[in-house]
């Protein structure tokens, strides 16, 4: 296999040929590069710049205020908070979810007044962030039209009648679950793990599949990590590696990846992948990770029928699965990942 184990697509491209290999690299993959996506590398290292000072200038106490609610879908997230894999350790990281976007107004992280949060904060945003608003917003308008993009394409490619099935339940001012993550992964874990020995301390984000639609993560060169089970009949991990943009001062290829709920809707035509990140403080890696991921979600009402694509027909098993809106579908997986907080 070679160094680039994923096909990299222009979106800015002729739709037909795009449709087509965006739609193989989704059956057979999962994960694939996307290019064409009109991200400035300006814009890339803005934001990367913006996740490391609030990570590292932001005291641990100051941070925890704005500690992630379930219900809002938005804020912090300490250490060891995760369990992704969870038949392993938790996750040793942190991040910081920007949720409850209106894309249309230009408005993240509203309150949702079901939420039972225990500081005020936790409604709110940290300053430093809420001080790069106009950056913040540019990155997540640009990042649902590329998804929005993205869909239009594998709707093409699934043979739907209804040119508009994805796009018109992505709309952009209507409740949905998007969120742009922001991560760290320091450089060296001391937490309780670091003292198991049934457990590997390199791993930093354990074996998972993502819950929604698509995950779109910017590439910054250095920030490796990314390790994917491409053969599902196989315990090999494959390394994503870092990708350059064929347009001049345009940021590098997305890496894209079709969740759960994508795959669950199509009957698993649309794969899937298990994936972690993994590094070795000295061998892979001598400083801190960062990431920046934007999860996609359709509209929160839509309902998870499977799409009348034919090819999606043919994939039926003939089991019944439970009929589930999109907020539904993503409520339950989030219980999942963070319930044993309340046992």
């Amino acid at each position: 296999m070679s160094n680039n184990p994923l096909q990299t697509i222009d979106i800015s491209e002729v739709e037909g040929v795009t449709a087509t290999k965006l739609l193989d690299a989704a059956m057979k993959q999962g994960f694939l590069f996307v290019d064409g996506h009109g991200f400035t590398q300006e814009e890339v290292d803005m934001l990367f710049d913006l996740s490391k000072r609030f990570f590292t200038t932001t005291a641990h106490d100051e941070k925890l205020k704005y500690y992630f609610d379930a219900t809002n879908n938005f804020g912090y997230t300490d250490f060891s908070s995760e369990q992704l894999d969870l038949t392993k350790g938790r996750d040793f990281k942190e991040c910081y979810n920007f949720g409850a976007v209106n894309f249309t107004k230009g408005t993240y992280n509203t309150p949702n007044p079901e939420a039972k949060v225990k500081y005020t904060e936790q409604n709110e945003t940290p300053g430093c962030l809420k001080d790069e608003d106009g950056l913040i917003v540019t990155v997540l308008q640009k990042y649902h039209k590329v998804a929005t993009e993205i869909l239009r394409l594998v709707t093409i490619a699934l043979g739907i009648e209804d040119k508009n099935f994805f796009t018109e339940k992505m709309r952009p001012d209507q409740k949905n679950g998007c969120v742009m993550r922001f991560l760290r992964y320091p450089l060296v874990r001391d937490d309780d793990l670091t003292e198991d020995p049934t457990l590997d301390p390199t791993i930093r984000a354990g074996a998972h599949t993502d819950y929604g639609a698509l995950a779109l993560l910017m590439q910054k060169q250095g920030q490796q990590g990314l390790e994917l089970q491409i053969d599902k009949n196989s315990k090999e991990w494959v390394k994503v590696p870092f990708v350059a943009s064929k347009y001049e001062g345009k940021a590098p290829p997305l890496v894209v990846n079709f969740g759960d709920m994508l795959s669950y809707w199509t009957n698993g035509v649309l794969r899937s992948t298990n994936h972690r990140v993994k590094f070795s403080p000295g061998e892979t890696r001598t400083s801190d990770r960062y990431s920046i991921v934007f999860f996609v979600h359709p509209d929160a009402n839509t309902t998870l029928d499977p799409v009348p694509s034919k090819i999606v027909e043919d994939a039926w098993d003939g089991k019944k699965t439970p009929t589930l809106t999109a907020f539904q579908y993503l409520q339950k997986r989030l219980r999942e990942t963070y319930d044993w907080q309340n046992n």
